[in-house]
């Protein structure tokens, strides 16, 4: 009997809870009111295009509300505003508030992606000097610090930081990475020198002249290129985006994406600032492009492509990588994977 019981209110308790479920699923969806007929979401505007925004209702529309990043336009069902409005290239957001005679509130964001309208200039440059460079070395981040040149090298089980004399080229030091590890982008700041690693999500901060290691920090990307403007770190990820991070927190404050003419520039690896514009290669290519840091917007565009014949060499040689910037030369150095030489490199125009 007890048995029985206990059947009859198992079967009333899960039909009661299949009801709950059937009526849920049959509730009706509530449906927007009013249209944002323009722009449409993800479309694309060159830099000076004018952006239609324009909206539609049954009710009668009391006020609509603009929203960009740095401005709130009043309006009632249509406005135009200059794709100049926008700072940054890529993608950016507008939200559009309608309140209806109803009483009723609704809200829409919208993605449009802001494209620049002038090609990048070919930037020409030549070459001063031709450096010696560690063929076992697969170089990761690249920089100058009082005439030592600053390396770190990839591969997992075999990368390393090291500071070498640029004058001698003899290693004032060196220390190996934990084989768990891809060392990646390398910076400076206030004296202490920052490592990323590529799949780890977890970078280390090491003593300038000691390399001993003073601390960690962690992001939610892979880590490829770091670089250091004004009081910040910039990061890239091999994505068109460009982290500016704090460099105690590690924290974003903020995010710029990489736009040529063409659309976004993907695969941003190493990174340099010189004279206030952000320099960086493409992974994969060897193209160094220069980027204005407040817009992403790409200005100029360097191809080291022919700077020597790969032909000469076996084929353990890799891709252009490593920036660094020689404020005495006002030149750069650069190198590449495995490569057997450094280019020391002076822009023309």
């Amino acid at each position: 009997m007890k048995f029985r019981y206990i059947y009859f209110l198992f079967i009333l308790i899960f039909s009661s809870c299949e009801t709950e479920r059937k009526n849920k699923s049959l509730s009706p969806r509530i449906k927007s009111i009013s249209t944002v007929i323009s722009p449409s979401n993800s479309e694309i505007f060159v830099k000076g295009d004018s952006i239609h925004i324009e909206v539609k209702t049954d009710n009668e529309i009391i006020n609509s509300i603009l929203i960009l990043e740095n401005d709130t336009i009043n309006f009632k069902d249509s406005y135009k505003i200059s794709s100049n409005t926008f700072n940054k290239y890529g993608k950016n957001q507008i939200k559009i508030i309608r309140q209806l005679s109803n009483d009723k509130t609704e809200i829409d964001i919208k993605n449009i992606y802001i494209y620049p309208k002038e090609k990048p200039r070919s930037i020409n440059y030549e070459v001063l000097k031709i450096l010696p460079h560690d063929i076992n070395t697969y170089t990761q981040g690249l920089l100058l610090y009082n005439n030592d040149l600053i390396e770190s090298s990839g591969q997992y089980g075999k990368s390393f930081l090291r500071k070498t004399n640029l004058i001698n080229g003899n290693i004032k030091n060196e220390i190996n990475i934990n084989d768990n590890y891809f060392a990646e982008g390398i910076t400076i700041y206030n004296k202490t020198l920052y490592m990323l690693t590529w799949k780890s999500k977890k970078g280390f901060k090491y003593d300038l002249d000691t390399f001993e290691k003073i601390g960690e920090f962690n992001y939610q990307s892979e880590g490829w290129g770091l670089s250091t403007f004004n009081n910040q770190l910039v990061m890239s990820d091999g994505t068109e985006k460009i982290y500016f991070r704090n460099p105690q927190t590690f924290k974003i404050e903020n995010t710029i994406e990489v736009y040529d003419n063409d659309g976004k520039v993907e695969n941003i690896n190493e990174l340099e600032i010189i004279d206030g514009k952000l320099y960086c290669n493409i992974y994969g290519k060897d193209i160094i492009l220069i980027v204005d840091p407040i817009s992403g917007l790409v200005t100029g565009r360097i191809n080291v492509e022919n700077i020597f014949n790969r032909k000469n060499y076996n084929d353990k040689i890799d891709v252009m990588n490593g920036i660094a910037y020689n404020k005495i030369n006002n030149s750069i150095i650069i190198t590449g994977k495995w490569w057997p030489s450094m280019y020391e490199i002076k822009i023309l125009n």
